[in-house]
């Protein structure tokens, strides 16, 4: 556990989120700590997050165990504090209020939830940006980071570069499985074995073709974002990102969300561009031959005919 040491969890709880009373009782949230730490623990490794657990115990590497803390401690407040707007007795469920306060309005309780997932999906960056920059040897260990050794894309400026993610390690690492699912079964059919060869090369020392290269990771992130579309609830991803989803996201109606018809017109804009981009790798790999006239070279002076 990465909490509770010496019976004092709920103040590191107030410490860490400033939003869970120290007076609280820790077992109230328990339940729920240990669930956000096998969710962190599959986003980060197990690895990790036993390394945490055993500087927490030894009283060392604080500033680590903060950074991976902050997150489990943020999800499980998150889901804990829905448990706790009614109150659940043996005649049913109930929900006190006190003459000095009032009860919330439903779209205040869900710009707050969304408000506190922002939190957490901030700090999940803080955790990733921590590990890649001080704990190397740890971190690429983990099987997170160990898939990033075959993705195509191997930097958040590389993917950043296709597409947008305002600097959020947490989408460009939850992101990877897709892109090297698109790496393996579409863009490698698209260069074919011998200029995918050039993009990756198996000996040691060659460099890679940069247009080539260059091309395809422009396809493999374009084909990533379109899976992550279609297979995943946009509440996955932060506000920010989840709202470019929608063409009228930085209008009026940015905290709507995107309709269907919307996610479908941005797909179909990111297939065609995709489309393009295929296009282009069959120039470069086949070669464009320069345009053949059908007319000869003519002079204005050099004009015979003959008549009879």
């Amino acid at each position: 556990m990465l909490f509770n040491i010496n019976d004092r969890g709920s103040e590191e709880l107030n410490r860490l989120t400033g939003t869970f009373y120290a007076s609280n009782r820790f077992s109230l949230i328990e339940g729920e700590l240990a669930a956000a730490m096998r969710e962190v623990s599959h986003l980060v490794g197990a690895e990790v997050m036993a390394k945490a657990e055993k500087c927490y115990m030894e009283g060392t590497d604080e500033e680590f165990v903060d950074a991976v803390r902050l997150p489990v401690a943020l999800l499980a407040v998150l889901r804990w504090s829905a448990l706790v707007d009614v109150s659940h007795e043996d005649s049913g469920r109930k929900r006190k209020v006190d003459d000095n306060e009032k009860l919330p309005f439903e779209w205040m309780i869900d710009r707050d939830d969304r408000a506190m997932r922002e939190r957490y999906y901030r700090s999940l960056d803080a955790m990733y940006e921590y590990l890649e920059t001080n704990c190397a040897e740890l971190w690429y260990k983990s099987p997170v980071r160990k898939l990033l050794e075959e993705s195509i894309v191997g930097s958040l400026e590389e993917f950043e570069s296709v597409y947008p993610i305002d600097h959020s390690w947490y989408v460009f690492y939850m992101m990877q499985c897709l892109v090297v699912e698109c790496q393996r079964l579409e863009v490698r059919k698209v260069f074919g074995d011998e200029a995918w060869a050039r993009v990756v090369p198996s000996e040691p020392g060659v460099e890679p073709d940069g247009m080539l290269l260059y091309l395809a990771q422009r396809l493999a992130v374009l084909g990533a974002v379109v899976k992550a579309v279609e297979r995943w609830s946009l509440a996955a991803f932060p506000l920010e990102i989840a709202r470019r989803f929608s063409p009228s996201y930085q209008g009026n109606r940015e905290s709507s969300a995107a309709s269907a018809d919307e996610i479908d017109r941005y797909l179909a804009g990111l297939r065609g561009q995709m489309a393009a981009i295929v296009d282009e790798v069959h120039d470069v790999v086949n070669g464009v031959q320069e345009d053949v006239s059908v007319l000869p070279e003519n002079c204005r002076r050099n004009k015979f005919f003959t008549t009879l």
